[in-house]
């Protein structure tokens, strides 16, 4: 009895390990270098200096944290979750509202007017407060 408790212990502490060593290959591998892609998987971490800027969801963290790019753009921003939970952007600012729930795997997208007075946007993710970022936009 006491074995088999032992050993249903190792096997949670190995499958933990487990997903615990996929969400670090998907933070440091998932994406390489470069802009981000409108509506696909994101390429790479930032502003790409067109119209698109990717920001990866990896180890419970926005990456990058800031993305800085010129309103007169009309820049996309597409977020990949690389995660294997579920996460949401939400805007903090009701001048430039979004609000999405990104599932593993998942990929939301959203393109800021051009109309976007300047300034900083900040957003979070209601289920990990902790998560935030923000769009800067001049």
């Amino acid at each position: 009895m006491l074995f088999a408790a032992f050993r249903r212990i190792a096997l949670v502490t190995l499958a933990v390990g487990a997903m615990y060593g996929c969400q670090m290959y998907g933070m440091t591998y998932g994406y390489g270098g470069g802009g981000g892609g409108g509506g696909g998987t994101v390429t790479g971490p930032g502003y790409n200096g067109s119209t698109t800027a990717g920001v990866a969801i990896s180890g419970f963290a926005f990456s990058p944290n800031s993305v800085s790019f010129p309103a007169a753009n009309g820049v996309t921003v597409t977020w990949t979750n690389y995660d294997g939970t579920t996460h949401t952007v939400t805007s903090d600012s009701v001048s430039l509202p979004f609000d999405m729930t990104v599932s593993p795997n998942g990929v939301f997208s959203f393109t800021v007017p051009k109309s976007t007075a300047a300034g900083i946007y900040k957003y979070h993710c209601k289920i990990h407060t902790y998560m935030t970022g923000s769009l800067t936009v001049s």
